[in-house]
């Protein structure tokens, strides 16, 4: 068997999907920031390959190999962009937060500052080199790579929408894989000049490979996942009617039994009082209802009835702290954030303005 030729076929079929990606989801969603930062992903993968092929040339025939000549500088960029973006895209998908924190494109840019330009800088033989252009950059991909496992963890089981909670699981598969095994393999533990180093690239040509394809063919084609409101495909008569009588037991729960109070309340203990699995009752809630998340739902209604709570002239005198242990939180911290994330302020200020206005006069 010819393993250059191999090889050479895998980086080939690689910059081919990758290609086909971004092309895939620009096209069917232009103007999602997630759709384009797969797209940049993908551009990156491409400057992944090709840079390889001009780095490893010492182990790869020379019909083979690409010189980049005075393209490497940012071939390099490119390629180190993948971890960043990857968190970002993370962030996007999962955090269901419309931007993302400032901080982290600062800390993204300082990442790329610190890969080429900051080369540009240090004088020829400068004992910062190794410090300021591989433990810091490498220690930022590794914090990216955290943070994305943070996301993805964080809401994992409140998550309402099933596309998003498989893709949780293929996104901790591409960290452990793409970004933490080649930030601390490649550019860390094994020497950049090692055959081990060009092996161990190789074996994550080929698991970039596998991912691409499982991408393009089967996550990218459920394209609920970058646009998960979009409403299913019109189901059988049977179950439109099963989901109606579900969805009328689960509206009697919250209006009549007012169950969201439970501060304990799980989406399996809902669902057995809906008498439904749990996967019918987070498509219920997410398409009928139109929640992404859990606790979102919960909120929605705990903090409606806190807000008729803190406008009632009956209840002036009653501490918020009794109002948001009414209503199903267990601390004042917890209350606070919740009312915060719901209205924009806290219970405080919105029961002086509701107090102020004319209609509570």
């Amino acid at each position: 068997m010819n393993l250059p030729l191999l090889f050479f076929a895998v980086d080939v079929a690689t910059v081919v999907c990758a290609v086909l990606l971004a092309a895939r989801v620009l096209a069917s969603h232009p103007r999602q920031p997630a759709a384009q930062l797969i797209a940049l992903i993908a551009v990156s993968v491409v400057c992944h390959v090709i840079l390889g092929r001009a780095e490893y040339g010492l182990w790869t025939p020379p019909a083979l190999r690409i010189e980049v000549g005075a393209w490497r500088p940012w071939l390099n960029l490119g390629r180190n962009l993948a971890p960043g973006l990857f968190m970002l895209l993370v962030f996007r998908l999962f955090a269901d937060r419309q931007r993302p924190p400032p901080v982290l494109w600062g800390l993204l840019a300082a990442q790329l500052f610190l890969e080429e330009p900051v080369r540009w800088l240090l004088p020829a033989g400068s004992a910062l080199a190794p410090l300021l252009t591989q433990i810091a950059p490498t220690l930022l991909q590794l914090l990216f790579a955290g943070l994305a496992v943070y996301w993805t963890l964080a809401d994992w089981r409140f998550d309402l929408v099933e596309a998003r909670r498989r893709a949780r699981a293929l996104v901790l598969v591409v960290v452990g894989i793409n970004v933490v095994a080649s930030s601390l393999l490649l550019r860390w533990l094994i020497p950049a000049d090692s055959l081990a180093n060009y092996q161990t690239h190789l074996g994550l040509g080929v698991a970039n490979l596998l991912l691409m394809g499982g991408l393009l063919f089967r996550y990218m084609g459920e394209s609920r996942l970058l646009d998960p409101d979009r409403p299913r495909e019109r189901a059988t008569p049977a179950a439109q009617s099963a989901d109606a009588a579900a969805l009328a037991r689960l509206e009697r729960l919250l209006s009549e039994g007012l169950v969201y109070r439970e501060p304990n309340l799980t989406l399996g203990v809902l669902a057995e009082r809906v008498g439904v699995p749990e996967y019918r009752l987070r498509r219920l809630i997410h398409e009928a209802l139109g929640h992404r998340n859990f606790n979102a739902f919960l909120h929605s209604y705990r903090i409606a009835e806190a807000c008729e709570q803190l406008r009632d002239p009956a209840l002036r005198r009653t501490p918020i702290l009794t109002i948001g242990l009414s209503v199903g939180y267990q601390s004042i911290n917890t209350f606070n954030r919740a009312f915060r994330e719901v209205t924009g302020q806290t219970p405080s200020v919105w029961r002086a303005a509701a107090e102020a206005s004319p209609e509570s006069a």
